[in-house]
């Protein structure tokens, strides 16, 4: 004997309007909670606003305590969709009117289960009810990320000495799955404040930054910017995007600020040479959460391209010991260049190196640069 699936109702509950105050004229704001069919809350459940004719308008992700927030949509006619994976998807037709708040509530059901009996002769004492759990519906596509240009990573991931005028493209909010001091690795799904306003668009990479305090040269209370990543963007609304991180340099957080990505080509360093030690640059920093230079580790001098210095160009670090002696304390090579600043890899090491070490040029190489 077969029992028919229990059909679950997918609830959705559009709740009092009120009036709030927007940011443009001709927009309003929708909120809510999404919870279970037993009033659990629901995080990391995705939310997308799509007009009638289907063009995307925001996405959003429930967060810990399972709401979520639009707060700024066009005052019209839309479609509110929630989706997460074991659960029935719920939709929502939703009038926004300029200068009002719209209220939805969803509640989302288990995806329907069947369960069968099985009598077997000639027994007349029914068998264990069998319960048959079908497969969760297939997970939508994953977002489809494009070919990034070949490029140096160290010129990306590393520490910078701060422009004077930063750029900020947005700032990352939330992850798909998020939880307490959440940090996102290779593959994350992100929430990023900034869009179409922004100069955001489907395909473009960009770099996760931060800054950070570090103690510098003679003991020095500095600011430096570490980069975290390389995102692409995946989805855009005006106001709001999705991002998937494309590679981590260590983690990237909350509140990262988004910056253009431009790609440094791999090269081969120039050749070694004689050190100009007269026209040495000063190592200012370590990367953020460091305070000695190793083989393969990356650190900022105060000399950048105006003051003639290129990616591949060689540096001899050295020490000034007493007498006016030098100590020859490594190698390094610049991966990246800003005008004021350049981050060098460290190569080789004798001895450990430090912010306040000096970084001598190699002189063939700034020969070899006039030459190109």
């Amino acid at each position: 004997m077969r029992l028919p699936a229990a059909t679950l109702t997918l609830i959705v509950l559009l709740v009092t309007w009120s009036a709030v105050g927007v940011g443009q004229p001709g927009e309003g704001v929708v909120r809510g909670r999404v919870t279970d069919s037993s009033g659990g809350v629901l995080p990391g459940v995705a939310v997308v606003a799509a007009a009638t004719n289907g063009r995307l308008l925001a996405t959003e992700v429930t967060d810990s305590s399972g709401n979520y927030v639009f707060r700024a949509l066009p005052a019209e006619s839309m479609t509110l969709t929630f989706a997460l994976e074991g659960f029935s998807n719920a939709a929502a037709s939703v009038v926004l009117k300029p200068g009002v708040e719209s209220r939805v509530v969803a509640r989302l059901e288990l995806a329907p289960l069947s369960e069968t009996i099985v009598v077997r002769a000639p027994a007349v004492v029914a068998a264990p009810a069998v319960r048959f759990v079908p497969p969760p519906p297939p997970s939508p596509p994953p977002p489809v990320v494009r070919a990034v240009p070949v490029h140096d990573r160290d010129s990306i991931c590393g520490p910078a000495k701060p422009h004077t005028s930063p750029e900020s493209l947005g700032t990352i909010r939330s992850g798909r799955e998020d939880a307490q001091g959440a940090t996102y690795t290779t593959g994350a799904v992100l929430a990023i404040d900034g869009g179409l306003q922004d100069g955001l668009e489907v395909g473009r990479n960009l770099i996760a930054r931060r800054y950070y305090h570090v103690r510098g040269a003679a003991s020095a209370d500095l600011v430096g910017e570490h980069s975290a990543g390389l995102v692409q963007i995946v989805a855009v609304a005006e106001r709001t995007s999705v991002a998937v991180v494309v590679y981590a340099c260590d983690e990237l957080r909350k509140n990262d600020f988004l910056a253009s990505f431009q790609p440094e080509p791999i090269r081969a360093p120039d050749p070694r040479t004689t050190p100009v030690y007269y026209d040495a640059a000063r190592i200012v920093l370590a990367d953020e959460g460091q305070t000695l230079g190793a083989p393969r580790r990356l650190m900022v001098i105060d000399r950048g391209t105006e003051q003639g210095i290129h990616a591949g160009q060689r540096f001899t670090l050295f020490r000034q010991a007493a007498g006016g002696r030098r100590d020859v304390v490594g190698d390094a090579i610049v991966v990246a260049v800003r005008t004021d600043s350049a981050t060098i890899r460290v190569d080789r090491v004798s001895d450990i190196v430090v912010p306040g070490d000096w970084a001598a040029p190699q002189s063939a190489s700034s020969i070899a640069h006039r030459q190109r």
